[in-house]
């Protein structure tokens, strides 16, 4: 399963001076020995250059992104793959892996991370401080809950403090604005998506070790137009390294974006630590470290995003470019329509690869991407919190998920787009003919088309431009009337 670049092999064959001339068949084979290196760049051929350049500077820190989330195991191009270290390693790195996915999905419910409560995290608090010495009045409890409710989003009643005469009605009405309110919906439910596109990735990844994308390359670049091979493979380099180069700005920004969070709430979180100032202090170093493990979780959990967006954005992007080359030729009548029928249906065979485990992956995370960016943009639209750090922290928030749902359904509508492209040319075939084919040859291309299933589908629906774009203006027209209608409301009058 695990590939490699092109090789030299170089065979040596020495003799034996041997006076028996009754030499054993098996001593022929002891006498050749096999000299295995890489291609360098003196290569002429520049195919072969090509997937050289694209296996260092795409594919090798795609593997390098894998090993690190777990889902490819180290060593795979190693001769002591199969070693006791790295057989260990391979076990418990991946356990490992797990476990603080599963730490980073319990820490972030009881910290209420990135402050997603559209009712209460949008709110503008004011701390008081008031001596409670006898039965509470009206003015008391009022003062009393606004304190509660800025001490935190998971704040409850402080351990030490005595409130005498508090009745059982003002304690419940004091934690129901101290909790933090739809956990199911707003984080149980997105990691149950998460683990399971990572246990579909890990499988996937280690079972095929990534060899769907690089036979892929292989195919596209051998079968590139000769008249745009150079400047065209280049072009598909240059545009995979821009992916990878996205991809870490993203990640980066996205860990950024949380860590801002924390900061805004000086990584206090109410629920663990109590916040006397006496205790703000001791416990200090285990709020960094609490902090620095969610960082790291964080980071991991990004990686994930990272590499499953990428492995489908590179298929696709591969994709579009075997398209385009196999458009070219028959726009230019210099193919035969037999050779073209079976590019495409090997341009087929791509595509279901790419709708299967790939497609599987991208489904599940995009209802990911798709919950948080909706949820990102109406804290955003809805923040009555006028502070300069809140504004930044909303809009990043906002523009890293929706980025990345545009990029990921942008690359399948662009195949779906361009494939639909070789029907359209056959109807102009059928009219003005080609070559020599005849009418029948020319209407049996036409039906070949039209059942040959060039479509990229996401959750089992194809991915189409004028879907996306319907879709999206549906969901603003919707937003506009829940804000006319008041059912999301807005101090500001503008809106």
């Amino acid at each position: 399963m695990a590939t490699s670049s092109p090789l030299v092999v170089s065979i040596n064959n020495y003799s034996y001076n041997n006076v028996n001339k009754t030499t054993n068949v098996d001593d022929d084979f002891d006498c050749v020995k096999v000299e295995i290196s890489d291609l360098d760049n003196n290569c002429s051929n520049s195919t072969t250059l090509s997937l050289m350049r694209c296996k260092t500077q795409i594919l090798h820190p795609f593997r390098k992104l894998l090993c690190f989330i777990g889902w490819r195991p180290f060593g795979a191009d190693s001769w002591q793959r199969s070693s006791v270290f790295f057989r260990i390693i391979n076990i418990i790195y991946p356990i490992f892996i797990l476990l603080l996915l599963l730490f980073n999905y319990t820490y972030e419910i009881i910290i209420c991370q990135g402050k997603l409560n559209v009712r209460t995290d949008t709110q503008k608090t004011t701390t008081t401080t008031t001596t409670v010495t006898s039965s509470p009045t009206e003015h008391d409890l009022t003062t009393s809950l606004h304190k509660n409710q800025s001490a935190g989003t998971w704040a409850t009643l402080q351990p030490g403090i005595t409130r005498p005469h508090t009745t059982n009605a003002s304690l419940t009405l004091i934690h129901a604005h101290a909790e933090c309110g739809h956990i199911f919906t707003t984080y149980i439910l997105p990691d149950i998506f998460h683990c399971v596109a990572f246990i579909i990735g890990f499988i996937h990844f280690r079972v095929t070790e990534g060899e769907p994308m690089y036979s892929l390359m292989e195919k596209v670049f051998i079968h590139a137009d000769q008249n745009v091979r150079l400047s065209g493979t280049n072009r598909a380099i240059r545009r995979l390294k821009l992916f990878l180069l996205i991809g870490c700005i993203w990640v980066i920004v996205s860990v950024a974006t949380h860590a801002l969070s924390n900061a805004m709430n000086d990584f206090a979180h109410t629920l663990i630590f109590r916040e006397t100032t006496l205790q703000i202090v001791t416990e200090k170093p285990m709020r960094y470290a609490l902090f620095t493990i969610d960082i790291i979780c964080l980071l991991i959990s990004n990686c994930i995003h990272m590499a499953v967006a990428m492995n489908y954005a590179c298929h696709c992007e591969m994709i579009l470019f075997y398209c385009k080359a196999i458009r070219i030729r028959l726009e230019e009548n210099s193919i035969h329509l037999l050779e073209a029928m079976k590019r495409i249906l090997d341009l087929a065979t791509s595509i279901s690869q790419l709708n299967s485990s790939a497609s599987r992956m991208m489904s599940i995370l995009i209802i990911f991407f798709l919950e948080r960016s909706i949820l990102g943009f109406i804290l955003l639209v809805v923040n009555q919190i006028f502070q300069v750090d809140m504004w930044i922290y909303r809009s990043f928030y906002t523009l890293v998920w929706l980025s990345i749902l545009a990029f990921c359904l942008a690359q399948a509508a662009r195949v779906t787009s361009k494939c639909d492209k070789f029907y359209r040319i056959s109807l102009s075939m059928r009219v003005y003919g080609y070559h020599n084919a005849t009418p029948g040859e020319l209407d049996g291309f036409l039906l070949f088309l039209s059942k040959a299933e060039l479509r990229v589908k996401l959750f089992g629906i194809t991915i189409r431009p004028g879907t996306i774009i319907f879709i999206s203006i549906t969901f603003f027209l919707v937003f506009i009337v829940l804000l006319q209608t008041s059912i999301i409301s807005n101090a500001n009058s503008f809106l």
